[in-house]
């Protein structure tokens, strides 16, 4: 989401606004430093001190991103800071600017971090500039980790064991005495291995593939050993093994020579052998790549006996069972492909293919019949996959313009189904007579209330929507006292039942405070008062905030909460 600097509040949540203006008018941003045109860097201080990144374009942030560990929204309260600083710095520039046209003085632009970079690797002398990399090297190991990684390639020491013993060294200085990598511990980890990785993402987009790979195997071999020593409930350690995969099938697809495609599939054929990544489908993964990287058919018969064995689930069965399918339709062409998805039916994505297959040839009795099949198969054990053959049913039924099973299967998979790769509801509009519609509809939401299910006020409220019967969408609402469900349909309903729905509020909160205590609960109740004020409730909000200080003035977090709306 791009967010427009000048007015960006518009965009952010009102309680982030109010904490980020606090940070910043409290001076909480610091080092704030523009690294490239339009690409800035700040710190900001908090519970610790955080790291935010901004990207800039035409006056619109077009990338941020913040090291804290905010999981409720794309924008955290030190991004709000920063823009509240660079907002008010780009003011002070303009009244700076107008005060210098009318003295006639000329404005000294400010320069970018690269610009400074540029001037002082221009000038400094060169055994000057040795001496201070080899001393940062020896004296901060988060520079000699970058150095290393980021020029080792330029050198003819460069292998996959120096970039193995880098990743060794950031996993044994985030040890403890136990030999175990505790919680935050392991965030310095990800992020350190990180670094490394976006160093390797450089080297692809420079087509230096090799040394990306040599970066890449090492780091997701050494980093899946470390998930037995250490804590990765945020999944840095996971995420910097699927970067590493995603790298390397990033060159496997990209324009390389033999010698990198023969080297790349050796290495992957050797980590699979060594059943390093066993038990993760990153062990199923380098066989993925590998099938795109064959090209001779003596390659092919390396790899198929290891499609065919060392399965150890019915998902991997069937991962490798299409990766088989692959092979066949690259190595020996359609017609040997289409004859082995016929004699594997029985997995997913080969019947989902053969189904495909048969709509593309107009062959429909064939494709009706394999996706009725498909139901009998899966309806016991695998009633969402029952629902995608269901939905296959629909799709070939629409093609033959068969208005009568389009409108059965439309309205099992609106009621029934908890798929959505389709909008159901409007297909059924599309195919009822308009004059039978208004009973068809009530004949809906009869059916979905009978079946009590929990997702029944969303499928009605659908329908209220798209019928835009406001005033029985407002007594759905009222049915429920769920804060959550109140504030999804208040952008529905709020242009005319401002005063009822901060009514339905009022008595949400009531009931949630009666249940909820605690600091974090206190500021949600408090977040849909401020819902309140918005519908314009200002007596029923003052109201409300009198009888909760009354009922509960032993509650201290709370009563501090309040004060702050």
């Amino acid at each position: 989401m791009q967010i427009p600097l000048s007015h960006f509040e518009q965009f952010i949540d009102e309680t982030i606004l109010g904490r980020g203006l606090s940070y910043f008018k409290n001076g909480h941003v610091t080092s704030v430093e523009e690294l490239s045109p339009g690409e800035f860097e700040a710190e900001v201080e908090g519970t610790e001190d955080y790291e935010v990144k901004l990207k800039i374009q035409n006056n619109n942030v077009t990338e941020y991103s913040c090291t804290c560990p905010y999981d409720y929204g794309s924008v955290c309260k030190h991004i709000v800071a920063v823009l509240y600083y660079l907002r008010n710095e780009e003011a002070v520039l303009k009244q700076s600017d107008k005060e210098q046209k009318r003295t006639r003085k000329p404005a000294a632009k400010r320069k970018t971090v690269s610009e400074q970079v540029d001037e002082m690797l221009g000038s400094l002398p060169h055994d000057d500039l040795k001496a201070f990399v080899k001393e940062q090297c020896i004296s901060d190991p988060g520079f000699r980790r970058s150095f290393l990684s980021g020029l080792l390639y330029r050198t003819s020491a460069e292998s996959p064991e120096k970039y193995r013993e880098q990743v060794k060294n950031i996993l044994r200085s985030a040890k403890g005495r136990d030999r175990y990598i505790n919680w935050s511990r392991t965030g310095m980890v990800g992020k350190a291995v990180n670094a490394m990785l976006d160093i390797a993402m450089r080297h692809v987009d420079s087509g230096n593939y090799m040394s990306a790979c040599y970066i890449c195997f090492p780091v997701a071999e050494e980093m899946v050993k470390a998930l037995d020593f250490a804590d990765d409930s945020d999944g840095d350690i996971g995420g910097n093994i699927e970067t590493a995969f995603d790298i390397l099938a990033a060159v496997s697809t990209s324009e390389i020579t033999e010698e990198i495609r023969v080297y790349l599939l050796d290495q992957l054929l050797k980590y699979y052998k060594k059943n390093i990544f066993s038990g993760w489908d990153w062990q199923t993964y380098l066989l993925d790549i590998a099938v795109q990287l064959v090209k001779t058919e003596k390659e092919a018969e390396i790899i198929l006996p290891l499609l065919r064995t060392h399965v150890h689930s019915e998902f991997e069965s069937e991962q490798m069972t299409r990766l088989e399918y692959e092979l066949i339709k690259k190595m020996k062409g359609e017609e040997e492909a289409g004859k082995f998805i016929e004699q594997n039916l029985d997995n997913t994505d080969l019947r989902r293919k053969a189904i495909e297959e048969a709509i593309k040839n107009k062959n429909f009795d064939k494709a009706k019949s394999l996706a009725q099949d498909g139901i009998k198969n899966d309806s016991e054990d695998k009633p969402g996959l029952a629902k995608e053959w269901y939905d296959w049913l629909l799709r070939i039924s629409v093609k033959q313009q068969d208005r009568e099973k389009i409108i059965e299967y439309a309205r099992y998979l609106f009621i029934d189904g908890f798929r959505h790769d389709q909008d159901y509801y409007s297909i059924l509009k599309q195919y009822t007579e308009t004059s039978e519609w208004t009973g068809f509809v009530e004949g809906l939401i009869a059916e979905i209330r009978r079946k009590d299910h929990w997702s029944n006020i969303d499928m009605i409220g659908r329908i209220y929507i798209a019928e835009q019967w406001w005033e029985r969408l407002l007594g759905l609402v009222s049915g429920t006292r769920h804060l959550p469900y109140i504030q999804h349909y208040e952008q529905y309903l709020s242009d005319k039942y401002p005063l009822e729905l901060a009514e339905l509020y009022e008595k949400g909160i009531i009931e949630y405070l009666k249940k909820m205590t605690g600091r974090n609960h206190y500021k949600e109740a408090c977040s849909y008062m401020r819902r309140m004020i918005k519908l314009g409730a200002h007596a029923r909000f003052t109201d409300l905030i009198a009888a909760l200080r009354k009922d509960y003035p032993q509650r201290t977090a709370l009563m501090d909460e309040l004060n702050k709306i």
